[in-house]
């Protein structure tokens, strides 16, 4: 599906074309409150702990399986108000949200290395939400 291209106004566009023009807005973007914006309430594995994003349905769905299935089933049943979905490492989410947005890998492999709770968090994550790590 991926492999073959993203539509984009009706015409089919390289998926890398896509994700990283994505990536070159995605610090403009990242937790704003855009027009294109839904709310997603983040939900630690076994805890009530939790954090409140906005997000880009498009820059979490054409980088993650597990969002793509998300946001698909709330657009078949339109489904409005907070998104919520449930992770391993609720402290990590935000590193791996900053990488889906601008795909700077130095950044996520340099506090990787600062922690190691924080890299096995980001990698339960990335395991968790099925990131598409054909690009590492």
């Amino acid at each position: 599906m991926m492999e073959e291209g993203v539509e984009v106004n009706g015409e089919l566009t390289p998926y890398l074309y896509v994700i990283e023009k994505l990536h070159s807005i995605g610090n403009n973007v990242i937790n704003k409150k855009t027009k294109d914006a839904v709310p997603l309430r983040v939900y630690e594995t076994g805890t009530d702990k939790y954090q409140e994003f906005w997000v880009h349905p498009m820059f979490l769905s054409l980088q993650s399986f597990q969002f793509f299935k998300l946001f698909e089933e709330i657009k078949e049943n339109n489904e409005e108000g907070i998104i919520e979905i449930e992770i391993p490492s609720l402290k990590s989410f935000a590193v791996v949200l900053y990488y889906l947005y601008n795909g700077d890998k130095s950044k996520l492999f340099e506090i990787a290395k600062i922690d190691e709770s924080l890299c096995k968090g980001i990698m339960e994550n990335i395991e968790c939400l099925e990131i598409n790590m054909a690009s590492f």
